[in-house]
């Protein structure tokens, strides 16, 4: 490692051990709250918009393969495995999901003032 660094890295634990590395602002930091929960909210709105448009594109890609046996037993009914769309589907709810349950937003969600 250059000298620069390890010199730049020395001065800046020492302003922040003194409390000078850098100033707060209030105003600033308020601001840059609005914002990321603002954008957040956008991003969960149109999250939540795809998901209800993949579950129909979904519904109906079931329906279509259940079609051929509709009376049919569901004993009877052999085992039909997932139509492409539910991939989407289940894309969007993990996102969903994740920040519901665990407040994890995807990356570009998350920035310091």
């Amino acid at each position: 490692m250059s000298g620069g660094g390890a010199w730049r890295r020395r001065r800046t634990i020492a302003g922040l051990l003194a409390g000078t590395a850098a100033k707060r602002d209030p105003a600033a930091e308020e601001a840059a709250e609005l914002e990321r929960t603002a954008a957040r909210i956008a991003w969960a709105r149109r999250t939540l918009d795809e998901w209800s448009d993949a579950m129909a594109a979904a519904d109906a890609a079931w329906m279509k393969l259940v079609e051929p046996y509709a009376d049919w037993d569901d004993e009877d009914m052999p085992d039909i495995g997932p139509p492409p769309e539910q991939a989407l589907v289940d894309r969007l709810w993990q996102q969903l999901d994740d920040v519901r349950r665990r407040d994890l937003w995807p990356r570009h969600l998350y920035w310091r003032v």
